[in-house]
């Protein structure tokens, strides 16, 4: 499966122009970032790796559980995601790969 998804997202890179296909929420929450000097775009990135799981997440960003599930509130609030919706976390994560 990874490996498809690799020789798929090479192809989608090769054949279409990237940021047309980039969900908005990311450009959304690194602007907020450079202007704020927070993590969230970060934050975001490891916590749809890890499939929505606060402890997991909260352990790997060395954060209290509340923190992050503060962090993914404010995420919401700043890019009017919905996170509890499964398209758009798949967006969100097919976003961040198509960004490597």
């Amino acid at each position: 499966v990874e490996a498809a998804l690799d020789m798929l997202v090479g192809t989608i890179r090769e054949n279409c122009e990237i940021d047309s296909l980039l969900h908005p929420a990311l450009d959304i929450i690194e602007r907020y970032d450079r202007e704020n000097q927070t993590d969230l775009l970060r934050t975001l990135r490891v916590y749809l790796e890890n499939d929505c799981n606060a402890q997991k997440c909260g352990r790997l960003l060395f954060l209290h559980r509340n923190s992050l599930v503060y962090r993914v509130h404010r995420i919401q609030e700043i890019t009017g995601c919905d996170l509890s919706n499964p398209t758009e976390r798949s967006y969100l994560r097919i976003s961040f790969l198509l960004r490597r």
